[in-house]
């Protein structure tokens, strides 16, 4: 039997879900509401103690103090105690730098260096066919003195700003390497970055190089493979060791000239949303065998490249434990050109495990000998790149051939 109710009843019903509501809403904005005035009341707290300090120093200190350093630093240790790893501020300047070296294309003497404990700064890479490669700097050597001024009278921003500077102007630096002290003079220039290098190896095996993924590298790597193709290799090698990532971006349209349609990355952000991160839509794939080099220093797009194609074409890895930087960072830039460094979601590939924080484990665990220099590593020497040969061969024809 259906039961009915008064229209009273039901309006008092109706009543009571919209208070409820109201109350629930009213609750929650006013926790949030709370929330902000702590933290506005907490941080009013922080910054009347840094007016404190910042008159106590001004009153008390022998130095000088440089405005400009000084606020770099406060807005940096904000970000270095927000507990990110992989955030990062960058000035307008450093910024600039940055922004270049994704697009594929920088200016400056050829050289990339990083702050070192003892105050100079240390050549981290020297690109090819620039002014520095032509004046054999060296990686590891370390600047002492730019523009006959020592490093030790400057900040680490001060002398890497220093570095910067128009195309066509000159450079003076004094290296230290081995013990050894010498003066260089270096021409800043314009200067493509070379991210992909390939040749064929014996048996018709394929050997691509990418040491970085730029605007420009999906285009460098697409020409490589259709030379590779055209040469008829029959089998593939992907070497993606000491390659710490850099756009997400390039990597899709790498992925796309050898898998087929797929999801391979999603991205998962704070507020739990998933977006696919990285979908390849090419109707055409690699049928070749193929193997990845990876080491500890394979990170971030690096990591991403190498299990898409483990996952979707059954690539074996080969070489030792990657980093394990599977989460995605957004730039935000601000309006006097500064920019930050985010954290913003977690990379999922398609079948994989998550491996953030772990790493990939290759298919072929195989360790360079411990007095092995990977920069000056050549294919006798080079144990890994051996063994990926060695698990292509079943594959192809025994033709020992290799050119460049």
């Amino acid at each position: 039997m259906n039961k009915r109710i008064s229209l009273g009843l039901a309006i008092s019903l109706i009543a009571i879900g919209c208070a409820i509501t109201f109350i629930l809403t009213w609750t929650v904005s006013l926790n949030s509401y709370n929330s902000k005035i702590a933290s506005a009341e907490k941080y009013e707290g922080v910054y009347q103690k840094l007016k404190e300090m910042d008159a106590t120093v001004r009153g008390n200190y022998i130095g000088t103090i440089d405005s400009d350093e000084l606020e770099n630093a406060i807005i940096k240790g904000y970000v270095n105690g927000i507990g990110d790893p992989y955030a990062s501020y960058m000035t307008a300047d450093v910024y600039r730098d940055y922004q270049q070296t994704n697009s594929g294309v920088i200016n400056g003497a050829g050289f990339e260096a990083e702050k070192d404990g003892s105050g100079y700064l240390k050549i981290t890479k020297v690109y090819k066919n620039s002014s520095a490669d032509a004046n054999n700097v060296k990686v590891g050597d370390m600047i002492t003195e730019i523009d006959n001024k020592s490093l030790l009278s400057m900040s680490s921003d001060a002398a890497l700003k220093r570095i910067s500077g128009e195309v066509g102007t000159k450079l003076s630096m004094k290296l230290v390497s081995n013990g050894e002290e010498r003066s260089v003079t270096l021409v800043r220039q314009q200067i493509d970055i070379e991210s992909v290098t390939y040749k064929t190896l014996k048996n018709k095996i394929g050997y691509i190089k990418i040491t970085s993924f730029n605007a420009k590298t999906p285009e460098q790597f697409s020409s490589a493979l259709n030379s590779l193709n055209t040469s008829g290799v029959k089998a593939l090698i992907f070497d993606v060791r000491h390659n710490d990532g850099g756009l997400m971006s390039a990597v899709k349209p790498m992925l796309n000239r050898l898998v087929p349609a797929a999801a391979v990355a999603t991205a998962e952000y704070a507020n739990g949303v998933r977006k696919t991160l990285i979908e390849t839509d090419s109707e055409e794939s690699v049928s070749l065998p193929i193997t990845v080099l990876v080491d500890n220093a394979t990170s971030s797009a690096a990591e991403v490249f190498a299990v898409g194609l483990r996952d979707e074409l059954g690539a074996q890895l080969v070489g030792t434990q990657t980093m394990g930087k599977a989460v995605l960072q957004s730039t935000y830039e601000f309006s006097d050109g500064s920019a930050l460094v985010l954290t913003t979601a977690n990379i999922i590939p398609s079948k994989s495990e998550k491996f953030d924080g772990v790493g990939l484990k290759p298919d072929y665990i195989i360790e360079l000998p411990t007095d092995t220099l990977y920069e000056i590593m050549t294919q006798e020497t080079d144990v890994q790149l051996q063994k990926a040969v060695e698990v292509l061969t079943p594959g192809t024809e025994n033709e020992p051939t290799e050119s460049n």
